[in-house]
């Protein structure tokens, strides 16, 4: 499997503010590659600097096998890319527009009105009438309606309600199994787990770790709250591995596990059970669990 997005050590500085630095990771291709962050950690910095968008400070972007500026306009017009921040021309349709983004494109193949349906949009209104998540809709369907080879996607889903957000996640895999590459930017960490197989942490302008979203929730840090029929004793779970935070109020214990719960569940298979909630951690946490030095 080759890959299809290579990027080493860019950094870029805005003066002599920080906005990102080392950023390296790489994308196979046909995959769904996470790229994954607070909002302010330097995701849109990386994404805009590896497109050229603007200029790194060092560092570089390799892109099917050649530097992002070497590009030819067949390569580029195989690559889409949803910005943070989309901004489209206000008096045009939401028709028109998309005719004009796949013109510049010299698309074959236009899946327009079939993406619209889907999303339920209607492509007749102007922009500037168009609701926060109508436009998100149409940056999504400029992002996949000319079948890419690469949709580079930043923060796709803000203002979508959470039957389009499902939709949203059914036409990525779609577009992935036609052979879209993509690399998706979000804070939303169900939506990186939903969709991804591989993820980058991004914390305070760095990569803090590349690896397999099933590593990544191996090493989560989970809080687990277990109500009993009668309340067991603190020493029935001195040999559960990898627990911390362990309190007992009534009947219900709550502790907080890193990795496997099999010795739990074997600890509390001797008791009547009568719930057990799990409580995700946020990113946030995942951050603090992770990397907190």
């Amino acid at each position: 499997m080759s890959n299809i997005v290579q990027v080493s050590n860019l950094t870029k500085y805005y003066g002599k503010k920080l906005g990102i630095e080392n950023v390296t990771f790489f994308m196979n291709e046909g995959e769904v590659y996470g790229l994954m962050g607070p909002n302010g950690a330097g995701k849109t910095t990386s994404l805009r600097a590896m497109l050229n968008l603007i200029l790194p400070t060092s560092g570089e972007a390799i892109i099917f096998g050649k530097h992002f500026k070497e590009l030819n306009k067949a390569e580029l017009s195989q690559i889409s890319y949803l910005p943070g921040e989309f901004e489209m021309y206000q008096n045009l349709t939401g028709e028109q527009y998309l005719n004009y983004i796949s013109s510049l494109r010299s698309a074959t193949v236009n899946n327009t009105n079939i993406l619209a349906e889907r999303l339920d949009l209607n492509l007749n209104s102007k922009i500037k009438t168009l609701s926060k998540g109508n436009k998100q809709k149409i940056g999504i369907i400029q992002a996949f309606m000319n079948n890419p080879k690469l949709a580079i996607l930043d923060e796709p889903t803000s203002g979508l309600d959470p039957l389009k957000q499902q939709e949203f996640q059914n036409i990525v895999q779609e577009q992935n199994n036609l052979g879209c590459s993509v690399l998706l930017s979000s804070h939303i960490l169900g939506e990186i787990e939903d969709l991804c197989e591989r993820v980058g942490i991004i914390k305070n302008g760095n990569i803090v770790a590349s690896e397999q979203i099933s590593d990544l929730k191996n090493k989560t840090i989970k809080k687990y709250e277990i109500t009993f029929e009668n309340a067991p004793k603190i020493s029935d779970f001195k040999n559960v591995e990898n627990i911390s935070k362990l309190e007992l109020q009534g009947n219900t214990i709550t502790l907080n596990i890193k990795g496997t719960i099999d010795i739990l569940l074997k600890v509390i298979s001797k008791f009547t059970v009568l719930n057990l909630r799990i409580i995700e951690p946020s990113l946030e946490e995942i951050f603090l669990t992770f990397y907190k030095e």
